[in-house]
């Protein structure tokens, strides 16, 4: 998993919730056919199927709770054989984790058709910033946890969303353990080097 909704350390909803908040984008896309992306594209989701008769498309989001679509945007559409395009994409809502969307250039359900499975991806230094104490879950993942009393516990491996508040999931071999993503439970985030957080926020499973 990589991201894109924000992790954020705190008390109570997450800093997403709000109308400023950062967009959530979690890269959930598996491996195949990776060698399609480069290392900056963040993958939003695919083209799974035609609606209604007049080029409108059924898109699969990785992340259904992503707030990057609700507006028009211009992203890369990646088809089949690697080759990219820039595109305006006009998305509404959809059902489950499907929006429907219209893409330029794509008018006609013959065309809708010929289109599914691309993909829809932006460039990484293309999402917005996150604010203070939010980070993007893809930014997170792979960092060595240690407690403040000097103690490496693994590395963090999934974020669980739960209702209001993240579980970080760190996992050291066969050991797992969860840290609740609360202000008060995180001391540090570096993103080129670790996550500190409290000894008594952690979690043997």
């Amino acid at each position: 998993m990589s991201a894109e909704r924000p992790s954020g350390a705190s008390g109570g909803p997450r800093p997403h919730a709000g109308a400023e908040a950062p967009v959530l984008v979690v890269d959930q896309a598996t491996k195949a056919g990776a060698e399609r992306f480069s290392p900056s594209d963040v993958r939003l989701g695919y083209i799974n199927g035609l609606h209604g008769v007049g080029g409108e498309v059924k898109v699969y989001l990785y992340n259904p709770g992503s707030f990057l679509l609700q507006g028009p945007q211009q992203l890369i559409v990646v088809d089949a054989a690697g080759h990219r395009s820039e595109r305006r994409v006009e998305a509404r809502p959809g059902t489950g984790k499907r929006i429907l969307a219209r893409i330029q250039g794509v008018d006609t359900p013959e065309a809708a058709v010929s289109c599914q499975g691309w993909e829809l991806v932006i460039d990484r230094e293309l999402l917005p910033k996150t604010g203070r104490g939010t980070w993007y879950v893809r930014d997170l993942i792979g960092l060595p946890v240690h407690t403040d009393a000097g103690r490496y516990i693994g590395a963090l491996v999934e974020v669980h969303d739960t209702t209001g508040l993240d579980v970080w999931v760190v996992r050291e071999g066969a050991a797992e353990r969860w840290v609740l993503a609360l202000k008060e439970h995180i001391v540090s985030v570096n993103l080129g080097d670790k996550i500190v957080v409290t000894e008594g926020s952690v979690q043997e499973v």
